[in-house]
């Protein structure tokens, strides 16, 4: 997915200045602070930004172990494409059989 230009302005101020307030952002994007929360709330969801009881934003570190565990999962699902794959070529091919076998 890919996100709106508002919410890439608000990825690339918190990677400039690592914690924001939800009043402050607002001033800067010049955006009412409930603009501004449903705004971070969304980057929540999608999982980039954490957010304090003092509405000061951050982005979410990433986990190393995290991205390993991420990445053992497309690999494992890598795997099963591929074999969904093979399979489709066989009922593909079993399709074009069936259409040449004589009618009875």
């Amino acid at each position: 997915m890919e996100l709106t230009p508002r919410l890439q302005d608000i990825i690339s101020i918190l990677k400039e200045r690592g914690t924001v307030n939800l009043k402050d952002l607002a001033l800067e994007l010049k955006i009412s602070p409930k603009t501004a929360k449903g705004y971070a709330r969304e980057l929540y969801r999608l999982g980039f930004v954490e957010m304090d009881e003092n509405d000061n934003l951050k982005l979410k570190n990433e986990n190393p172990d995290s991205v390993e565990h991420l990445k053992k999962t497309v690999e494992i699902h890598g795997n099963e494409i591929a074999l969904l794959k093979k399979e489709i070529e066989q009922l593909k091919e079993e399709i074009t059989r069936l259409k040449k076998a004589p009618k009875k």
